[in-house]
């Protein structure tokens, strides 16, 4: 859930999003929600989260972000 990670955490990662994915701050929060979320909700929700980031956004890897976003907030992805 996004209430697992507190603000400044998940604006760090949004942080580091924009600029490894070349996105703006507002968008790269955006997606850093959906991916926050997905490693609670279990089963196929990783990679539910990464066609949701590609869909949102064509040009950025959903796979990649989903890893950077996962790894910058301390998660570690099976």
């Amino acid at each position: 859930m996004v209430n697992e990670y507190s603000d400044h955490d998940l604006d760090q990662a949004a942080t580091s999003a924009a600029r490894r994915f070349d996105l703006d701050d507002v968008e790269a929060r955006e997606l850093v929600d959906i991916v926050a979320t997905a490693p609670g909700d279990g089963g196929d929700a990783i990679d539910d989260a990464a066609w949701d980031v590609q869909d949102r956004d064509p040009d950025v890897d959903g796979e990649d972000f989903v890893e950077d976003v996962a790894g910058n907030l301390g998660y570690d992805l099976p």
